[in-house]
């Protein structure tokens, strides 16, 4: 980190100097760079204030082109119409009009009033003829991309109002306040919604402040919170902080506990690459920031700047190892049912549901395209048929546990309404879902509750980038299988599986792996040991991936052998999908407790 600080900081301040002996602690065990690069959240202030006219339609786009995320002032007008503007009045903004005018507010005007104001002429010539937006053309624009998000920073409205005017995108609406009482009344009428708490540290000299919010929602355990931003306020002559690094870093660490994203805002410099470094450093998850273009580029170049030392046991907690429990637990149940899905999270495991649709619509788990392998004493008509050629009713008659063993004779199909059921009773599993043949707008619709807990599977990165778009919240899982057998290398690139995976590779390189927040490599292994793809290929893969913070996952085909699993983390594999999870739980447990080289 070292030669990131000295290209990102380039000065000789005695602030600079404060912020290398920073870097110089150990760094946190967890970093922003578990997450997707795609996922870290740059709030860009006012729209995109500092770079375009504040809270204007041009502002908001400017932002989402940039891959951020707007956050915009609202109030109401004498009529009614919610509308984007911070400022109590126009004196700032209409600096030339007479006092009357500049003491108006924006509550003091109708909605055709208020569209007649210039809004953009203050900043620069070149953005007059800015006009104040409504909500309702916000609501437009985020309809035109479901990628997109707002945080609505409240100034004076009524909720119910403004809730239903975003009805419709309630999963692309963040409430953004000041005050804690707004964020379970927003809750009441905008369920689905996220909420975001500001802490403001103006004019603090120390933490006692801030310590104390902190106790008092801590009293209430962060109730109805879902981000938290605290502001930082810089010293330039001699590198403080308000807050200190060190409550920055507890703040992280807590509010990780609660699974609440942590954003801090270099209020005062905005501008200064440095500082976003420091915060990163010390745990932040995203940023607030009137200098957006800034935060991005220092972002891009903090992933790119991994640890060359980086390793599965220092950076990833024992507990927070991911092994997805193939098929539901493996070998260790009927696949796909119930039962096998209960020991997967009892394993402490993701187990993964692969889904089909009846006849008549629902969608349930099953893998197999027919039924000949499950019931192998069925009749040939009915072993040709797949899921689809039943009802669900017809389907829940079939007997999926008798053909693995007697003890698991009367097992049946489960269906997606009773995958839902267990991941609401329990906030905290997580269920990979592989498609097979799903619609995937009926899909979205009726997870809609527990997106969050989904990581959705597929070989088709055009499937992903739908996901992503239908359902923002939920993770996705990029697969790429090979040959179940081992079969040496080709001369032939088209003939050759590792040149094959090595294109794949490309082509999400090409567009920055977008959409994808895990990517599962299928790894097969030769009588004699070898590894295919080769080892030097998953040390590759491992290595950029994480530059995108992206989690790396392997399966290797038919493995039980704990040293698989021991060379496979050595490589840099930082998760695990196993027909054999207890195997796998057993191998990166004596992983991690043996003696390091």
């Amino acid at each position: 980190m070292k030669g990131c600080y000295q290209r990102l900081i380039g000065i000789g301040c005695v602030w600079a100097a404060s912020l290398l002996r920073t870097a110089g602690a150990a760094e946190p065990v967890w970093n922003i760079r578990d997450i997707p690069i795609e996922r870290v959240s740059v709030v860009a202030h006012r729209g995109a204030g500092f770079l375009a006219s504040e809270n204007t339609l041009e502002a908001l786009e400017l932002a989402w082109g940039m891959g951020c995320i707007p956050e915009v002032d609202v109030r109401t007008t004498k009529d009614g119409h919610v509308m984007m503007f911070h400022d109590k009045d126009f004196s700032r903004i209409l600096p030339n009009a007479p006092d009357a005018v500049r003491k108006r507010r924006l509550e003091d005007l109708t909605y055709e009033e208020a569209k007649q104001l210039d809004i953009g002429a203050f900043r620069e010539p070149q953005f007059a003829g800015q006009r104040i937006v409504s909500l309702a053309e916000i609501v437009r624009a985020l309809e035109r991309d479901s990628r997109r998000s707002v945080y609505l920073d409240v100034k004076n409205v009524d909720f119910a109002v403004m809730a239903k005017v975003t009805e419709g995108v309630h999963d692309q609406v963040v409430l953004a306040t000041g005050v804690e009482a707004d964020l379970a009344r927003w809750k009441a009428v905008a369920p689905r919604s996220d909420t975001f708490l500001w802490i403001g540290t103006w004019g603090d000299t120390n933490d006692a402040k801030v310590e104390k919010r902190f106790a008092a929602l801590r009293e209430s355990d962060f109730a109805h919170i879902d981000r938290l931003q605290v502001h930082c306020h810089f010293d330039t002559n001699t590198g403080a902080m308000v807050p200190s690094d060190d409550f920055i870093r507890r703040a992280g660490v807590e509010l990780r506990r609660h699974g609440i994203e942590f954003q801090t805002m270099p209020w005062n410099v905005p501008e200064r690459p440095d500082a976003y470094v420091r915060l990163l450093d010390l745990g932040s998850a995203g940023f607030g920031t009137d200098r957006p273009d800034v935060a991005m580029q220092t972002i891009r170049e903090y992933y790119r700047q991994g640890r060359a030392d980086w390793n599965v046991r220092d950076h990833i907690p024992l507990g927070k190892v991911v092994v997805q429990a193939h098929r539901g637990a493996g070998d260790l149940a009927p696949e796909g049912s119930l039962e096998a899905f209960e020991l997967g999270w009892k394993l402490g495991c993701i187990p993964e549901a692969d889904l089909r649709q009846t006849k008549d619509g629902v969608i349930v788990s099953f893998h197999d395209a027919s039924f000949a392998r499950i019931l192998p004493d069925a009749p040939e008509e009915l072993k040709r048929k797949g899921v689809e050629d039943l009802t669900f009713e017809e389907a829940r008659q079939l007997d999926v546990g008798g053909f693995r063993d007697s003890k698991f004779k009367g097992q049946r199909m489960i269906s997606l309404a009773e995958m839902v059921q267990r991941l609401k009773a329990h906030p905290h599993r997580a269920l990979y879902i592989d498609i097979k043949r799903v619609d995937f707008r009926r899909l979205a619709a009726e997870t809609i509750e527990v997106h969050r807990q989904l990581i959705l599977a597929s070989t088709k990165h055009d499937e992903l980038k739908l996901w992503r778009q239908l359902a923002p919240r939920s993770r996705t899982l990029h697969w790429m299988g090979g040959p179940r057998n081992w079969t040496s290398p080709s001369t032939d690139p088209t003939a050759d599986p590792q040149a094959r995976l090595a294109q794949r590779l490309e082509a999400l390189r090409a567009v920055r792996f977008a959409g994808i927040d895990q990517l599962q490599i299928h790894v097969n292994t030769s009588p004699e040991g070898v590894f295919f793809p080769s080892e030097a290929f998953l040390r590759e893969t491992g290595r950029e991936l994480r530059e995108h913070g992206i989690l790396f996952q392997t399966l290797p085909w038919g493995q039980n052998d704990l040293r698989v699993f021991h060379r496979l983390l050595d490589l840099g594999c930082a998760s695990f999908a196993t027909d054999f999870p207890d195997a796998a739980i057993e191998a990166i447990r004596q992983y991690y407790g043996r003696p390091r080289d």
